[in-house]
Order: C-alpha cells, then sequence, then structure tokens
C-alpha cells in the first residue's frame, strides 16, 4: 500500500479536539473508499448536519467547518473535502464559493501526495482563484473570512504549488517542500 500522507506540521492546533480523526487517511484507489466499502472508516455512518446551515460569521460555533480545518490540517485531504461538502451543499454566494476553493485545494494536495501532476495544478488553481474571488467580495478590509486571513493563506498555498508549475517536475520537488499551506484560524 502506498505511503499515507503525513501532516506538514505534527505539532499543529486543533480547532475541532473533541471529534477524533479517522483510523487512516483515504487514497483513491488505494484505501477502502471510506464511505462505500464495507471495510471503509466512516462505512455505515450518518452524516449528521444541521437543518439550517449556520451563517459564516458563526463560524466558530461550525463543528463541520472546524473539522474540516483540522482534517486538512493533519493531511487527511479526501476526508476534509467531503467534511466541506455536506457544508458546500447547502450554502450560497461567496459562502458555496469559499468552502469551494477549499475542497480544491484540499483536492489538489491529494494529487501531490499521489504524484498527479495535472490535476495538481488544475485544481490547486481553480481552487485559489475561488479563494481569491472571496477575498475581492467579502465584507473583510483585510480578506479574512471565516476565520481566516486569505491573502496570508494564499500566499503560502501559492509559494508550495509555484513548483509544480515548472517546466520539469521530479520526484526531489516533491521533497523540496518549504511552505506549508495549513490553515491558521484567528
Amino acid at each position: 500500500m502506498k505511503k499515507q500522507p503525513e501532516p506538514f506540521d505534527e505539532n499543529w492546533q486543533r480547532y475541532c479536539p473533541q471529534k477524533p480523526f479517522p483510523p487512516y487517511r483515504h487514497i483513491p484507489g488505494v484505501t477502502p473508499h471510506p464511505i462505500r466499502d464495507p471495510l471503509g472508516h466512516s462505512y455505515g455512518m450518518e452524516e449528521a448536519h444541521d437543518a439550517e446551515p449556520l451563517p459564516p460569521k458563526l463560524w466558530r460555533q461550525n463543528e463541520d467547518y472546524l473539522y474540516g480545518v483540522d482534517l486538512y490540517n493533519f493531511a487527511y485531504w479526501w476526508e476534509a473535502h467531503e467534511a466541506w461538502e455536506g457544508l458546500w451543499h447547502q450554502a450560497e454566494d461567496t459562502y458555496r464559493l469559499f468552502l469551494q476553493g477549499l475542497i480544491q485545494v484540499s483536492a489538489s494536495l491529494i494529487k501531490y501526495h499521489m504524484r498527479m501532476l495535472r490535476p495538481l495544478r488544475t485544481l490547486s488553481t481553480a481552487g485559489r482563484d475561488k479563494l481569491r474571488q472571496v477575498v475581492a467580495e467579502c465584507d473583510d478590509m483585510e480578506g479574512n473570512y471565516m476565520g481566516i486571513n486569505l491573502p496570508d493563506f494564499l500566499n503560502s498555498a501559492d509559494a508550495f504549488f509555484a513548483p509544480f508549475f515548472a517546466d520539469i517536475v521530479s520526484e526531489t520537488t516533491y521533497h523540496e517542500v518549504s511552505v506549508k499551506p495549513l490553515i491558521l484560524l484567528d
């Protein structure tokens, strides 16, 4: 089995520590599908979402969002994508765009782990473009949205992904990560 993704910083703070991490990080085509496979870590579990989604300004109370941030920061990228997707289905406008941007950046990190360069480029670009649009649309002058300083996050994400847009990308490129695209909430 392909090695599991490793967190960029295993000592990073948690935002939803009451929710435990799954027993493994899903890698499509390598590990059991968490939901569809009877061996999956979330097989048979009902996803519970609030009937009325919390507005973005109440992000500190949104366990699904906070847990998604934890999953993302600890390299459970597929699981983060799933945590945010439930919210995304209920969201509208800028909130929806924000979640879709996070989902695409998270998915691009799965492709980073799998060494799939083309989808890494496509997803990371699409996700970052959506987050840039959120910065333009949000009410905060500094570009903070749902606890994330988006300009700071985008700077680190841009620096992280830049080497993967070079004409030549080797295995060494994957090991020379100097910037960590982690989410820091205020």
